[in-house]
This record gives C-alpha cells, sequence and structure tokens, in this order.
C-alpha cells in the first residue's frame, strides 16, 4: 500500500470525476459532464481507487452509485474545489484591485473631508479592500513611506525634488474665515482683514504651510499676527471652537461645506489671499503599488476632482 500522503497521489481531475459520478449517476455521464471519453474515465477512476487503496464506485446495470469511502472522497473533493475557486475569485480581485490591504499615511488636512470621502466610496465599490489610516506629522509620516511602513501619504505638499518620491497634486484648496451661525459679524456685507483683529483667533502652529501662508498674507496686507491666537492643528479643535464661541478660524472651504449646508456656520465676505501647497498624495517613486493600492489612489483621485470642481475659485 502507498504511504505517501493522499493529496500527492490525488488529481484534481480525478475529484472532478468522482463529484461527476455523484451527481450524473454513471461513469459515461461523468465522461460526457467533463468532455473526455469512456476509456478515459474508466482509467482514472482505476487509478483514483488505486490511490485510495479501496473501491469509490459500485457499479451495475442501473448506473453508478459511490461506496462509503467514495462519498466521504466526494464530500471533501467538493469542499477543496469550492476552495479553490474562492481562491480564483480572491486572486482575481487582487489582480484587478478589488481586494487587499493598503496602510495609507494621512496629514491632519486630509483626515476631515478627503480621506473619508475617498474611503466611503472605496467601501462602496471595493468592499474587500482593507485600509489602515496612520495619522502623523510630514517628517514621521515621510520616513514611514521611505521604509516602505505605509504605502502612500496624503496630506498638502510642494512638489519636491526627492528622487525616491512621487507627488500626485489632487487639488488645490480655497480658505475661508468661518464662524458660528450666530456670529456677531455674520450679516456684514463690507469687512477687511483689518477689522477681524482685534477678535480671537484660531490658526495652525508655527511651522505648518498654513501658519506660514497666514503670515505672508498678514504682512501683505500690512497687518501684525492677531494677538494671543488658539494654535492647534486639530480640525475637530477648531470647529469646536468655532461653533460653541465668537472665535474665528480660516478653513479650507470643503471641510466646512458640510457644515455651511446644515446652516450651521458661515463664510465671513472676505477672500483670503494665501499661497498654499496643493493637497496631494506621495508614493515611493522605487515601489510599485499593489492594484488595491492603486485603487485607492484612483478614488482619491475622484475625491479631489470633485474638491476641484466645487470648491476652488
Amino acid at each position: 500500500m502507498n504511504h505517501s500522503p493522499l493529496a500527492h497521489r490525488l488529481k484534481l481531475s480525478q475529484l472532478r470525476l468522482l463529484i461527476g459520478i455523484a451527481d450524473t449517476g454513471s461513469l459515461l455521464g461523468a465522461a460526457d459532464a467533463l468532455h473526455i471519453s469512456q476509456p478515459a474515465a474508466t482509467k482514472a477512476l482505476r487509478q483514483m481507487e488505486q490511490a485510495v487503496g479501496e473501491v469509490l464506485v459500485s457499479r451495475s446495470s442501473g448506473g453508478s452509485v459511490l461506496t462509503d469511502t467514495g462519498l466521504i472522497l466526494c464530500r471533501r473533493a467538493r469542499l477543496v474545489l469550492a476552495e479553490l475557486r474562492d481562491v480564483e475569485e480572491e486572486l482575481g480581485l487582487w489582480h484587478s484591485g478589488g481586494a487587499g490591504h493598503v496602510t495609507v499615511g494621512a496629514l491632519p488636512v486630509a483626515t476631515p473631508w478627503l480621506l473619508p470621502e475617498a474611503l466611503t466610496s472605496l467601501a462602496a465599490n471595493a468592499p474587500r479592500i482593507t485600509v489602515r489610516v496612520i495619522e502623523g506629522n510630514s517628517d514621521s509620516m515621510f520616513e514611514e513611506l521611505k521604509t516602505g511602513r505605509i504605502d502612500m501619504l496624503v496630506g498638502r505638499f510642494w512638489p519636491g525634488d526627492d528622487a525616491d518620491l512621487l507627488t500626485e497634486v489632487l487639488y488645490e484648496s480655497t480658505f475661508r474665515i468661518g464662524v458660528r451661525a450666530a456670529h456677531p459679524l455674520v450679516g456684514k456685507r463690507r469687512l477687511r482683514l483689518g477689522d477681524l483683529m482685534g477678535l480671537q483667533w484660531i490658526l495652525p502652529p508655527p511651522g505648518t504651510h498654513t501658519r506660514a501662508a497666514l503670515e505672508s498674507m498678514f504682512r501683505t496686507t500690512g497687518q501684525g499676527l492677531p494677538p494671543n491666537p488658539v494654535e492647534t492643528t486639530s480640525f475637530l479643535v477648531m470647529r469646536s471652537l468655532m461653533l460653541q464661541t465668537d472665535m474665528i478660524c480660516p478653513f479650507p472651504v470643503e471641510i466646512l461645506h458640510a457644515d455651511a449646508q446644515l446652516g450651521l456656520i458661515r463664510f465671513l465676505p472676505l477672500n483670503l489671499d494665501m499661497r498654499l501647497p496643493p493637497v496631494g498624495v506621495v508614493r515611493h517613486a522605487k515601489r510599485v503599488l499593489s492594484p488595491a493600492a492603486d485603487t485607492v489612489i484612483e478614488r482619491l483621485r475622484q475625491a479631489g476632482a470633485r474638491a476641484a470642481q466645487t470648491y476652488q475659485r
């Protein structure tokens, strides 16, 4: 008796034949269903019985019936072939970008609107892609990207000259000053930046792109920085303070658009002349992204296109 593992002695075509006999009730019917000749089917069945060491099919004038051993093997064979069909489907999804795991690094500007917008679309169209979002500052996130711990980084960037990184622009933000709906300035038709300097501002801290753009704007208009601002990079903190107090805050329009639609906040009639890096996605130039990661980037592109069409000046 052959004592090598059964998996080494059986072929998938033989398992299909056994299932075919069970389904059709005859060796000839199974042969027809598999598009092989009856002699070939007879030979395959004999080889399978030799491999197992037992009779698998009982044949009579009324047809072919699986033995107890044949029934056990047939039941397991159906499971094996079903698993292989699942593998084939999963591989197809992976190659098409419909399944897989993607790790996205996110700077603060990406988390309130862009990533939720892209991931909502992704969940509806490619639910078998698992996305992990890691937040951090630009220095730590670029290190994570270069070492391969994240697949891409989403944030606000000037296109750089680092040969190891590729930056793709998604859209450019328009900034407006947001206030709560009951703010005393709501309804004012003519406002200048100088009219707002006596109010308490919420600003990003020094060292951020937005803070540098605001400081440049204040200098250009002959204004100093607003006194005693609350400094934070958290859009959640900015929004909460703005909704609960008379503090004012420069915001990217897309982030507050939903609140404006609900009537929770208003934008003051004042254009902010700020030059900021565009919002984009950065990936490693020397790494080939998985199809799933390419799918995530495509969803980011679509969200960016909607932002460019809807929110830019």
